[in-house]
């Protein structure tokens, strides 16, 4: 089977170049998916301070009030 991919051109058989095709859509896949796992990390660990923020505000404004 001929094979032309960004400009190389070669001849496999079919077998190896379906196991190309599908190791490339794996690592494709896994590269996407932990890029989408860091962004939702990223956004929980900022949520997850500025609720910190927002409780330590909290409790400075009500201990002023008890004075």
């Amino acid at each position: 089977m001929d094979v032309s991919y960004f400009g190389a051109h070669e001849h496999v058989p079919l077998r190896v170049a379906l196991l190309l095709a599908a190791v490339a859509g794996i690592l494709l896949t896994a590269l996407a998916g932990s890029a989408q796992i860091m962004q939702l990390r990223a956004a929980a660990r900022k949520h997850r301070r500025a609720g910190h923020r927002a409780v330590k505000a909290g409790a400075k404004d009500s201990s002023k009030a008890r004075r």
